[in-house]
């Protein structure tokens, strides 16, 4: 059997349609490159540190090193199943998020804090002197009103920061934040808590 080698042939028409529609598309591809350089809701990417900056960066890791101590005093001393869980989930996501602090602060070199606010020593000492259930509902409240009045501190990092790592790390943890504020709801309804 003898097979012959032919290219197949292409009409002139078919050609110039497919050159032309290459055409289009190559036109649009770069079309649509050039508009997306232009995008004016898209923020500048900025590597410099503002006062902003360094400012939510102390107050962040404040808040961040609160919810660490806090959580691991609620791991220790609570006593219903699902505080025990949610303060576990607490210190392990605050952990993680100090820790990638840690890290952008190094790499932008930016203080932050080691310590805890004034006012959330005081909320761990008054939270140290309670025990049993006592302990769990003061716990669930205080989360639920920290969490709440924290939102802000990272929604203005969102809106009026510069650095774009910074603000980044503001917006996830922004979403970690209002994730646990969620769970700290469903906390106080699992465990019956109408009175908070």
């Amino acid at each position: 059997m003898k097979t012959i080698n032919q290219t197949p042939r292409t009409s002139p028409l078919r050609s110039t349609m497919v050159k032309r529609s290459g055409a289009v598309l190559l036109a649009a591809f770069c079309m649509m490159g050039m508009s997306s350089c232009n995008d004016e809701d898209e923020d500048p990417i900025v590597d410099t540190v503002s006062q902003q900056d360094r400012d939510f960066a102390v107050s962040a890791s404040q808040f961040i090193n609160a919810q660490v101590s806090i959580g691991q005093m609620a791991v220790d001393k609570g006593e219903d199943d699902s505080v025990l869980e949610y303060a576990t989930m607490i210190v392990e996501d605050n952990a993680e998020s100090q820790s990638e602090l840690e890290g952008i602060a190094d790499s932008k070199e930016i203080e932050i804090s080691a310590d805890i606010s004034a006012e959330m020593q005081a909320k761990y000492e008054e939270l140290a002197m309670l025990e049993g259930e006592d302990f769990d509902k003061a716990y669930v409240q205080f989360q639920l009103d920290a969490l709440e009045d924290s939102k802000s501190m990272f929604e203005n990092e969102v809106d009026n920061g510069q650095n774009f790592t910074v603000k980044g790390y503001a917006d996830k943890v922004l979403g970690m934040v209002k994730a646990h504020r969620t769970e700290a709801l469903l906390v106080k309804a699992e465990i019956g808590l109408e009175d908070l």
